[in-house]
């Protein structure tokens, strides 16, 4: 019916007189800025002379001009959010979001609706960023038992009536944040179904007023939207109920009857153009992230009956528009404001002040086991020996690769191994990396906070180690580590006859031949980075991970050469990568060694009586496919060594 009533105001519209022209409704949005709205460097556009993007005083900017404009013309203005708005940078994570609600504050925002990122700090800082708000936060499909979500900013919906119109913004969260979020960060909250929301929320809001339906949702459209929307549509004529997963906003979009428009967010993949869904005729919107891009639409509504006609674009075939200093100009006011405060955020990120505990003593028994759970389906050795220890760098492709087979077989491979600290890499679903340390209680661990995708995770034994800090290098210029900063963990030792600060980054280079340019520079920053630490006096340093290239690459074809340079430094794994039998990468054709260990010379000097090797996970389960389908295609190794 909706539908039909569209083409017959569309029809009318075509013989109507100058004075039954569509109302126009300016519709401004964001999504995925994670914390990006100062000044940037456009190295994604042009890594050797990037242009400049403005960033958010120029976006204040425009909208102000923008208002000013529709006081004058009469035409409506909505500026919306789908999502993930602080965590990914320094400026937007180290008050918890508080600065980015202040500048979305002065932005005029009418809504956002809260994204999987949002919650990297917690459900209680969420539920406070929302009471500081003067917009709220949009999330119908959130059910609070005993959760942090108390502030009545949290709504369902809301209704603006805009030159008579009643525009209804319905916000919907990504189901897929089960999966995305760890548990501690969503204790008490069930996050419903897209198609139920959709269901329930729809006729509610109708029933309510609304008369335009805008549907602001964090679920995401996806890279290479065409392939993925064709396979979900092949699925649907397949055994496979959708109601049984998470849909992205392709896919809720399907479901969308009686929604004119989706404002997605979730992914930082933008489209200059909609996704026009023939079935539901909803349109959906989603512009690149991290600070670079805004949507700009005009609404067309008819004066007569209110529904929605459809759109034009403000710039001619594009709907998205990037802040480039060429196109745009700031609020410089804005601009200095916003600056100043990055600079404040990047000093307080570097230089924390932490306060370690002076009542802090050495511990007797380091080693206790009492809760270490047991399993016996594989056949795999215990590594930990006394007095020394043991740490690991382990890529866990797509974790978890087979869900709960991979908590399972993961679990039972640490707990069995038995390391003190393991540096995990390739984590895709956050949210089931508490799953895994459920079933590890010997441990404690840290994860990435301002990673974009795959974040990287550090754990380490409880009993021996007390954490003192997390910083991750580089997040405010991350473009060379391809979006994802070295994580670094600052641990006290606490066994032996004194207290011993070390040091752990865990990080996982831009992967393959294209991206060597990328994990040259991404390199050099890290050498300059640990030689500064090292110049001022702290120098127990561990860095490991997949660094996608092979120590005996050749000498043009390899980014590690600033430690090669630097005596300080030294691979520990560098004369065990001409082993073929423990190449930490062994699939065919590419057989290499991508992941390994750098160490100060300070902590493990070369005469230190070290252990290196590649645990082969594959022999101790049967095999390298039986390995790779339930945990990874790369073998972890591992680095023993006495610590004095």
């Amino acid at each position: 019916m909706k539908n039909i009533i569209r083409l017959i105001a569309i029809c009318c519209l075509s013989f109507s007189f100058a004075s039954n022209k569509p109302e126009i409704i300016n519709l401004i949005f964001t999504n995925d800025l994670h914390g990006v709205i100062a000044e940037q460097e456009a190295t994604f556009m042009n890594p050797e002379y990037p242009p400049t993007i403005l960033g958010g005083s120029a976006l204040y900017k425009y909208a102000e001009d923008m208002r000013e404009e529709c006081k004058q013309s009469g035409e409506g203005l909505l500026i919306l959010d789908g999502g993930n708005f602080f965590q990914g940078n320094p400026l937007g994570i180290v008050d918890g979001g508080q600065f980015m609600i202040e500048w979305m504050n002065k932005m005029g925002y009418d809504a956002l609706v809260p994204g999987r990122y949002d919650f990297i700090l917690g459900a209680r800082n969420l539920n406070e960023l929302a009471e500081q708000s003067q917009f709220p936060f949009l999330a119908s499909n959130i059910e609070c038992q005993n959760c942090a979500i108390t502030s009545e900013n949290f709504k369902p919906y809301i209704i603006r009536e805009i030159n008579g119109i009643k525009i209804g913004i319905l916000g919907i969260v990504g189901s897929a944040i089960e999966e995305n979020v760890l548990s501690e960060n969503k204790i008490g909250i069930r996050v419903n179904h897209e198609i139920e929301t959709l269901n329930k929320w729809i006729p509610e809001i109708k029933d309510d007023g609304a008369e335009v339906v805008i549907v602001l949702a964090s679920t995401g459209i996806p890279w290479n939207r065409e392939r993925v929307y064709k396979e979900f549509r092949e699925k649907l004529t397949e055994d496979w109920n959708p109601e049984e997963h998470p849909l992205n906003s392709l896919e809720m979009g399907y479901f969308a009857d009686g929604v004119d428009v989706i404002i997605s967010g979730g992914e930082s993949k933008g489209y200059p153009l909609p996704w026009y869904d023939s079935k539901s005729h909803v349109y959906i919107f989603q512009n690149y992230g991290n600070g670079t891009e805004f949507g700009h639409i005009k609404l067309k509504i008819d004066p007569k009956s209110h529904v929605f006609v459809g759109y034009e674009t403000v710039v001619k075939g594009r709907v998205s528009q990037t802040l480039l200093a060429d196109d745009f100009t700031p609020d410089y006011e804005i601009h200095d404001w916003i600056k100043n405060q990055e600079n404040k955020a990047i000093e307080n990120i570097y230089n924390p002040k932490v306060a370690v505990d002076t009542k802090l003593k050495p511990m007797n028994n380091c080693n206790d086991d009492s809760n270490r759970i047991s399993r016996d389906d594989w056949q795999i050795p215990e590594i930990n020996l006394e007095d020394r220890i043991e740490i690991v760098t382990w890529n866990c492709e797509f974790f978890p690769t087979a869900d709960d087979s991979t908590i399972l077989a993961l679990s039972e491979a640490v707990s069995d191994l038995n390391p003190d600290i393991i540096g995990f890499q390739e984590i895709r679903r956050t949210g089931w990396f508490s799953k895994l340390m459920d079933q590890l209680p010997q441990y404690d661990f840290v994860i990435s906070q301002q990673s974009s995708f795959m974040d990287q995770a550090i754990i380490f034994r409880s009993g021996m180690f007390k954490l003192i800090g997390q910083v991750e290098p580089f997040a405010e210029n991350d473009y060379n580590f391809a979006g994802r900063p070295p994580l670094q963990a600052d641990l006290l030792y606490l066994c032996g006859e004194e207290i011993i600060p070390l040091s752990i980054i865990d990080l996982h280079m831009k992967c393959c031949d294209s991206g060597l340019k990328r994990r040259q520079k991404a390199t050099k920053m890290l050498y300059n980075y640990l030689v500064d630490k090292y110049d001022n006096g702290e120098k127990n340093f561990i860095v490991l991970g997949d660094w996608n290239d092979d120590l005996k690459d050749k000498d043009n074809a390899h980014c590690f050469h600033p430690f090669f340079e630097d005596d300080r430094f030294y691979f520990v794994n560098r004369d065990i990568v001409f082993d073929i039998e423990q190449a930490s990468y062994p699939k065919e054709p590419y057989v290499s060694f991508l992941d390994h260990i750098l160490v100060t010379t300070e902590l493990i000097p070369h005469s230190t009586d070290i252990d290196v090797r590649t645990l082969r996970m594959d022999e101790y389960m049967g095999g390298f496919d039986v390995y790779e389908q339930y945990i990874s295609d790369h073998l972890p190794v591992l680095l023993s060594f006495p610590l004095k």
